[in-house]
């Protein structure tokens, strides 16, 4: 009998926590950068899948709203072989287009707002980054949106970045034809581990996912 109910009672919460609410969307972020050579632009279009479980009768470690991206990061050709990447540690839709809404009113909105755009303010960026070297990873190196300069010269300058709610496909394989050896898995990071506790370089604070999730 007591087996009975325990199995009852676990066939109740999984369909009680398969009530969930999952929205899903397509969002492109827009980099847009002055050159010496006159502006240059980038975008990369990625889903959005935002899971809410609050409400929902399921465990506590289980309550809450998760936001899962899936695509590739916005690279931008500055000069020769010179790249400017946009990660994919994005900010969620409904912070940048809804901020004053409930939450969950913001997320259930966000997938009718097709066509719709907002610039993002600068504590909205994703990560920027380049190489030293396209070819060697642990040459990767952060970039300051406030100061392109530093990292590519003089009369480099971020002009806007922007997020849109879009229909568009998924940008696929500008990230491949760029970074040859990326690798299949994301959790790996772009330099083996040096062993130490302090002074970690950056190379160790970047994974292969966040360039490309599929």
């Amino acid at each position: 009998m007591k087996r009975l109910f325990a199995v009852l009672a676990i066939s109740l919460l999984s369909a009680l926590s398969g009530c969930a609410k999952h929205l899903e969307w397509r969002q492109k972020i827009s980099v847009m950068v002055q050159t010496p050579d006159g502006p240059k632009a980038a975008s990369s279009v990625v889903s959005a899948l935002m899971t809410n479980t609050l409400g929902m009768w399921v465990p506590p470690e289980g309550k809450g709203v998760t936001y899962k991206i899936t695509g590739e990061a916005a690279v931008l050709e500055l000069a020769p072989g010179k790249y400017l990447f946009a990660l994919l540690n994005l900010p969620s839709a409904p912070s940048v287009f809804l901020p004053d809404a409930p939450r969950e009113e913001a997320i259930a909105q966000i997938p009718s707002m097709i066509g719709q755009t907002r610039s993002l303010r600068p504590d909205q960026y994703p990560l920027l980054v380049t190489f030293a070297d396209i070819n060697d990873p642990a040459s990767v190196r952060r970039v300051d949106p406030q100061n392109l300069a530093a990292s590519f010269g003089a009369g480099y300058r971020l002009e806007a970045m922007t997020m849109t709610i879009t229909d568009e496909p998924v940008t696929e394989g500008k990230v491949e034809a760029v970074l040859g050896w990326l690798g299949e898995y994301p959790e790996p990071k772009l330099s083996p581990a040096t062993g130490r506790t302090t002074d970690i370089p950056f190379s160790r604070k970047v994974s292969h996912g966040d360039f490309i999730r599929r």
